[in-house]
């Protein structure tokens, strides 16, 4: 039987071709608005949180912070007007700034306050981009990257603690 790594990764692998996939049938003008894909790193935070008994926790917190995400807020005031460049980037790095909060809180109940900190260094190494980055999308990227590869150490961590669980 997979363990909780195997199946992330296989989600995330999943959301990754999805979306490469969806670029390719979108008009041009379109795939700038669509920079990166949080897809994968969402359903692993809802799949690890529901195995430690955190996700409607989780789901709650998300939603809540959700709701004033630069998008959202443009579309509530503008209606369906495109959003600037810098308005696609900072929904993006809001939603990651979002989810980086989530994913401590996840590794803090998968394995302790050793894990919440090592995610959360894991995380500082590559932030969302600010207002002031020269490459924001390059930022983007790096730091949904780096989502990913916190998901994944606690979704191993999860399974060597499973492990260990079964040893006699």
């Amino acid at each position: 039987m997979a363990g909780y790594f195997d199946r992330i990764r296989a989600e995330i692998d999943d959301a990754h071709a999805a979306h490469a996939e969806m670029l390719e049938r979108v008009p041009e003008g379109l795939r700038a608005s669509l920079p990166v894909d949080a897809t994968g790193v969402t359903r692993a935070i809802e799949i690890l949180g529901a195995a430690v008994g955190i996700e409607a926790e989780l789901r709650a917190e998300r939603d809540r912070s959700n709701r004033a995400n630069p998008a959202v807020l443009h579309g509530r005031v503008f209606g369906r007007v495109p959003l600037a460049p810098e308005t696609v980037v900072a929904a993006f790095a809001d939603g990651a700034r979002v989810r980086a909060g989530l994913l401590e809180r996840l590794a803090e109940a998968v394995d302790g306050e050793a894990l919440r900190d090592e995610v959360r260094a894991l995380l500082a190494e590559r932030p969302p981009p600010h207002d002031d980055d020269a490459e924001p999308v390059a930022a983007l990227r790096a730091a949904y990257a780096a989502q990913e590869r916190a998901v994944l150490l606690c979704a191993g961590r999860l399974d060597a603690r499973a492990g260990a669980d079964r040893r006699p």
